[in-house]
């Protein structure tokens, strides 16, 4: 992929060999507000709006793919996202190695890879084995949020998976980034629309919340 500037990864771009187990999300941000983490921030569409639009929290991206992940720290820079970060590393790995147990507010997945193929399917990241791992990283009454575009991916393993936690399914809240009739505003819900792709959304929190329509959002 080609870029018409030179891509600078500090100070937002982290070397995940160079930082502690686990984090101090206060030592890391200088502050103690709290941090929402996104898995797969891609090129940080949505990391990037959302910490501008949100100074009072920390936001802290995973990108397993290279470039994204370059692009994603270069982009954080440009647009002077002091309360943002950004880590190259393998999502599983990196939320149960670095990431404290009760310390992260949301927990967003938006359009993970959806391993298509039948013998594949294990690698997908949102499946019940994935859950108590998200549930440990989850303060009480923290949130996830996922949304695909893949409804066999949805059907067969993210909606099971999260009604058959023991987190709470709630409502799905669009982020303030998004624009009308999106659910996240990322740059592959944006070229999944333009494709007349349906989406599929869920959200939960991990402690005792007023349940309201808990039933999937299909765009």
């Amino acid at each position: 992929m080609q870029t018409n500037h030179e891509l600078i990864i500090e100070p937002n771009g982290l070397d995940v060999e160079q930082l502690p187990k686990p984090l101090n999300w206060a030592e890391l941000f200088g502050n103690d507000h709290p941090v929402e983490l996104e898995i797969g921030s891609g090129k940080g569409t949505f990391l990037t709006e959302q910490a501008k639009a949100r100074p009072e929290i920390n936001f802290f991206g995973i990108e397993w793919a290279r470039w994204f992940w370059r692009y994603a720290s270069d982009r954080l820079r440009r647009n002077h996202c002091t309360n943002a970060r950004a880590v190259r590393a393998e999502a599983g790995f990196f939320l149960t190695e670095f990431v404290p147990e009760n310390s992260l507010s949301v927990l967003h997945i938006y359009f993970p890879d959806p391993w298509p193929k039948a013998r594949h399917h294990k690698r997908r990241l949102l499946q019940a084995k994935f859950m108590p791992l998200a549930e440990r990283v989850l303060k009480p009454g923290g949130r996830l949020q996922v949304v695909t575009d893949h409804q066999g991916y949805f059907e067969e393993n993210i909606e099971p998976a999260v009604r058959g936690s023991n987190l709470q399914v709630v409502d799905y809240n669009r982020p303030g980034s998004a624009s009308d009739g999106e659910f996240v505003g990322t740059n592959f819900e944006r070229k999944y629309r333009r494709e007349g792709r349906p989406f599929y959304a869920v959200a939960a929190v991990k402690s005792a919340q007023p349940i309201g329509n808990d039933l999937p959002l299909i765009l």
